[in-house]
């Protein structure tokens, strides 16, 4: 989403295995992702944006059950995306739960929106546009995302915006934009929500709108740290470094003059380089340095005051982090979007604004290898658009694809959570097991056991309601639980009172056997909603040997046993029926049907564990039902037999 022109190296750094902790893969398949965000009030529901669905749309945000792994569609925004446009982020008002508003920001066709919407009857429903303006030579440098300051005043929405796109380097770019208070570019801009806004402001001389600070180029990402009110803005340089600016909690709360970070003259603590004459020059009184800066290559490197801890060519900034994991506490996290890597490091806020020189970012680790191989069956963490916090400050990075404008359905989101519970499910006899194998026990509220391919057996289940609460043995709680849905596609049971507890150490059967319907389909999945509201999956595995094709009964053979229950349903309505349900009635290639194909699949099966002769004496002497598959595959071999002569 930035405009690259400089060759990107990449610096060595070490890199920190972690053991508190691990990585998850929360979604996949997503439609190049580039926000995240949760809703105040809703520890479960993601709302992950889009900026690209396929069709005439600017985007849309997808509302993802994190309990469930369903998805459906919150908002859709019609329109024509233009190179870095489209719907770019969300956020939702402190009250939304009891005000239903949030905002979005967005560029269709090169005009950039700031819009308040409303949930109404369950529906959003726009109220006002309270900015527009045009980008300039090109539909880059847009406006970028808008966030409430944690504690701070709920009628105050901030707003960073980029330069309007036109590159330093052309004669039609015009720093007195940049550095005028008078215009909507380079800015981070304050939007006081109490102002009517009947008609959008188009800059900050309308009322309601105010400048923080100027001099910006292109950031991307700014975000507030929630334990203190201080921001972090992460930067895109132009042809040499890629900069962290920081903005005090004070300069929010004390009236004072905007803040200036030095574009165009500068570029981070260089003067910037490029032929026109109009731009670049010495550091002017009151510029603000950057907190932290490195460099494109080991030639600009030379030019810094100091060491560049690692090269880059286009910055996306994070978050402090303040979650539940101990040892990350007070870390910035940000990543670089060509370069493919991720990044953290610890700035100390009381630093003197005097003292900050582009390397004031300390400690350094570099985290994407490490991550990669802790997200189970392995990842790659890269062309990060965005980090993402939820509501008890999990941080969550959300990867565009695997390229600059990756096809669709390549984008997924990652997440950073203490170890989390463990599940085994024994292939063999379909039983489930619950491990929490953390040195603490975890608080839980809800229990979720999903399959998208149906294959939950909910009467074969010992779940926490009637087994390990106030009607069980009280493993787990001594209030009663309640199944909520009790499907072959969804077992959800919640506690009646208050959160129950699995042990560290703990081990829970939530099936002796046949919990899992046996298949091909290795798909359970299993969350839990955790005291503080955020929701978290375990860990699956699956153990014993696969399945063997035409192992209908799940019993570990191929057997005449199989043979009847693939005659038994055979050219029968298999429509009620789930993925799984629908293979253990024969439908062996997944097309929901119990026909030919799958006889030959069975009969090639057969044949390979018992040979040609074994299968000639099973059909030698067949089972009633065995009569009528014959009786139907004898009808169809023959058309098939005509119409391969003509």
């Amino acid at each position: 989403m930035r405009l690259i022109f400089a060759a990107i190296c990449v610096a060595a750094l070490p890199t920190v295995a972690w053991a508190e902790y691990t990585v998850q893969r929360v979604a996949s398949g997503l439609n190049q992702p580039i926000h995240m965000t949760q809703a105040p009030g809703d520890g479960n529901t993601l709302y992950i944006v889009e900026r690209n669905d396929g069709g005439n749309q600017v985007g849309r945000v997808i509302a993802y059950d994190q309990l469930t792994g369903q998805q459906s569609t919150f908002l859709d925004l019609p329109g024509t995306i233009i190179s870095d446009g489209g719907l770019l982020s969300l956020t939702f008002h402190p009250d939304y739960q009891q005000n239903g508003q949030f905002y979005t920001v967005s560029n269709a066709a090169g005009t950039n929106g700031l819009d308040e919407w409303k949930l109404v009857g369950g529906e959003p429903v726009f109220q006002r546009r309270l900015l527009e303006y045009q980008n300039l030579q090109n539909v880059f440098h847009t406006m970028n995302v808008a966030m409430f300051r944690p504690g701070g005043n709920n009628d105050e929405l901030f707003v960073v915006t980029g330069d309007g796109g036109t590159q330093a380097n052309s004669g039609q770019f015009d720093p007195a934009l940049i550095e005028s208070e008078q215009s909507p570019y380079g800015k981070l801009l304050r939007v006081d929500l109490s102002e009517d806004f009947t008609e959008p402001a188009n800059d900050p001389t309308a009322a309601g709108v105010d400048v923080m600070a100027l001099g910006l180029r292109n950031p991307y990402r700014a975000s507030f740290d929630r334990a203190t009110g201080d921001m972090y803005i992460a930067d895109v340089g132009f042809n040499a470094v890629e900069e962290v600016n920081f903005v005090p909690a004070s300069h929010f709360t004390t009236p004072a003059s905007p803040l200036d970070f030095g574009w165009t003259s500068r570029e981070g603590t260089i003067e910037t380089i490029t032929s026109n004459p109009n731009v670049g020059g010495p550091k002017q009184p009151g510029d603000i340095d950057p907190i932290f800066e490195y460099a494109h290559n080991s030639s600009v490197e030379d030019m810094l005051d100091h060491d560049s801890v690692l090269f880059g060519g286009s910055i996306t900034g994070g978050y402090v982090y303040r979650g539940p994991i101990a040892e990350l506490q007070g870390r910035y996290y940000f990543a670089d979007f060509t370069a493919g890597r991720m990044y953290s490091g610890v700035f100390d806020p009381a630093t003197p604004v005097a003292n900050y020189d582009g390397d004031n970012l300390t400690d350094i680790q570099r985290h994407d290898i490490v991550y990669e191989n802790m997200v189970q069956g392995g990842a790659t963490i890269n062309w990060t658009t965005s980090f993402a916090e939820d509501n008890v400050g999990n941080l969550y990075m959300v990867k565009f694809g695997n390229g600059f404008f990756p096809p669709l359905g390549e984008g997924e989101v990652f997440r950073l959570v203490n170890n989390p519970l463990e599940v085994t499910i024994d292939r063999q006899t379909g039983s489930i097991t619950l491990e929490n194998n953390n040195s603490s026990n975890i608080a839980i509220e809800q229990l979720a056991i999903s399959s998208e391919a149906g294959a939950v057996d909910v009467d074969s289940l010992t779940p926490i309601t009637g087994f390990y609460d106030a009607a069980g043995n009280m493993q787990v709680d001594d209030d009663a639980w309640m199944a909520t849905s009790e499907t072959s596609e969804l077992y959800l049971e919640q506690t009646t009172g208050d959160a129950g507890s699995i042990a560290s150490g703990a081990v829970l059967s939530l099936s002796s056997s046949g919990g899992w319907i046996q298949s091909p389909y290795e798909d359970l999945r299993v969350a839990v909603q955790l005291a503080d509201g955020s929701v978290t999956t375990a860990v699956v595995s699956y153990v014993g040997d696969p399945l063997l094709t035409g192992d209908l009964d799940g019993d570990g053979h191929v057997s005449r046993l199989d043979f009847e229950l693939l005659a038994a349903n055979a050219y029968t309505d298999l429509g009620p029926l789930t993925p799984a349900e629908s293979y253990r009635a024969g439908d062996m290639n997944g097309d929901g049907l119990n026909d030919y194909a799958d006889f030959r699949l069975f009969k090639n099966a057969y044949i390979d564990y018992h040979g040609a002769e074994a299968f000639a004496r099973l059909l030698a002497v067949p089972e009633p039902h065995a009569i009528i598959l014959l009786g139907g595959l004898a009808i169809l071999g023959g058309i098939g037999r005509r119409r391969s002569i003509r």
